[in-house]
């Protein structure tokens, strides 16, 4: 499924309130008991605009799938950065991350708003509106017990929130634009917004990763994943926090080219855990043997099986075995994805980070997250010249968007297909 995130207009308002209607019956989502209307609800709309409290529709193929909005949380001018966030999914397009990217977004954007903290309001009986902001960082900041009458029972109200760093640079960034939304007309003005839009939130998402890295520091997952870093991996430990956290946020499935002994691999299937979620995991791995002071092996693929089993991850995990770009490895990876798409492509095997890219090119989302390894190095040899070679041109293609290097000599970044050329 293809879609987009874009402002919303008004007339996109009797769309907006039939998602919204639809979850009234629920008593789950909103304290509403009975529908409203579009006439009604002009004057809310209305309060939003681009650059102060937005509204934002998920968009696919001309139908508005799911929507979110920023309100005032409290009148007073000390309040003016916190802000509450509603998101609302089409019921038929539930269970594809729609709302979830909604959040992403929300969260990406909300420094270059002026919004330091956002605040969701809950009902306590709807766990997945719970465990969704709590999968992207929010914390239980209130309760209030038995505050709301929904027919003849009474309803807890859970207030979850999440702090934002205000953003270092000047002025804001801008609101999301999406190539498919800019007036022919507008073109030359739009597109120059465009870029420094889309500048700007690559620095806020630079910003935003280092912020999640020293989250982690504070975190359980960090000592585990210290622990699986010495044990199975070559790469460095904060790489392994970056791959456990895109493969806990991202839509989609992971691909991991190059599983060598399992460090990255487990990291994504702890991500995957933690997410809640039902997502698909896939390693490839040649095997083969390895001399190295601290990881060797004289069998790869037995060790790798090996240390899954340790983790008790092994039944998340699609082992397939052979090399990535061969025919018949190809056909069992869109075998084992079926209709779903890449969400996460971690590539840390050879030197053909294009060559592997291009074969899987037609299942990666938009967006999808990149972490390349072997992109630098304090000794210059072929695989890292060969490498960066690659991962250049396709930064100068438009086809990847950079967002830093982390570790020894780790590439990080996402797929951007639509500014390809």
């Amino acid at each position: 499924m293809k879609w987009i995130i874009r402002d919303a207009v008004e007339a996109d308002l009797p769309a907006i309130i039939e998602i919204y209607n639809a979850t009234v019956p629920t008593r789950m989502v909103t304290a509403e008991l009975e529908p409203t209307t579009v006439e009604a609800r002009l004057p809310w709309f209305h309060e939003h605009s681009p650059h102060e409290y937005p509204f934002w529709v998920a968009e696919s193929e001309g139908r508005i799938i799911g929507w979110l909005d920023f309100k005032k949380l409290l009148p007073r001018c000390a309040y003016r950065g916190t802000a509450e966030i509603s998101v609302y999914v089409d019921e038929q397009f539930r269970r594809h991350g729609v709302g979830q990217r909604l959040l992403e977004e929300a969260i990406a954007r909300a420094p270059s708003l002026g919004i330091t903290a956002l605040v969701g309001l809950i009902f306590g009986h709807n766990e997945p509106s719970l465990k969704l902001f709590g999968r992207l960082g929010f914390e239980r900041w209130g309760f209030f017990p038995a505050v709301a009458q929904l027919d003849d029972v009474t309803r807890d109200l859970v207030v979850v929130g999440l702090h934002r760093p205000a953003p270092c640079s000047h002025g804001p960034a801008g609101r999301p634009v999406s190539a498919e939304t800019i007036p022919l007309g507008d073109a030359p003005s739009a597109f120059a917004e465009l870029r420094r839009d889309t500048q700007a939130r690559s620095y806020n998402d630079c910003l935003n990763l280092m912020q999640t890295l020293m989250q982690y520091r504070q975190e359980p997952i960090h000592s585990a994943l210290l622990k699986i870093r010495d044990k199975y991996s070559m790469l460095h430990l904060d790489v392994l926090i970056l791959i456990y956290h895109f493969s806990k946020i991202c839509s989609g499935a992971i691909l991991e080219i190059g599983a060598f002994v399992g460090g990255a691999t487990i990291a994504a299937a702890f991500g995957v855990r933690d997410s809640g979620q039902q997502k698909k995991l896939i390693a490839i791995e040649p095997g083969g043997r390895v001399k190295h002071k601290r990881l060797g092996t004289r069998n790869i693929l037995r060790d790798l099986e090996r240390n899954l089993a340790r983790q008790h991850v092994s039944e998340m995990v699609t082992l397939i075995k052979g090399r990535s770009f061969d025919p018949k490895t190809i056909s069992a990876v869109h075998q084992a994805l079926g209709s779903e798409e890449i969400g996460l492509l971690i590539l840390d095997a050879d030197a053909g980070k294009r060559r592997d890219i291009e074969c899987y090119r037609n299942k990666l989302a938009e967006e999808c997250w990149m972490v390349i390894d072997d992109y630098a190095g304090a000794d210059s040899n072929v695989k890292i010249a060969q490498s960066r070679a690659d991962v250049d041109a396709l930064v100068a293609s438009g086809a990847l968007e950079p967002l830093g290097f982390y570790g020894w000599s780790t590439w990080v970044g996402r797929w951007r297909a639509r500014g390809s050329s």
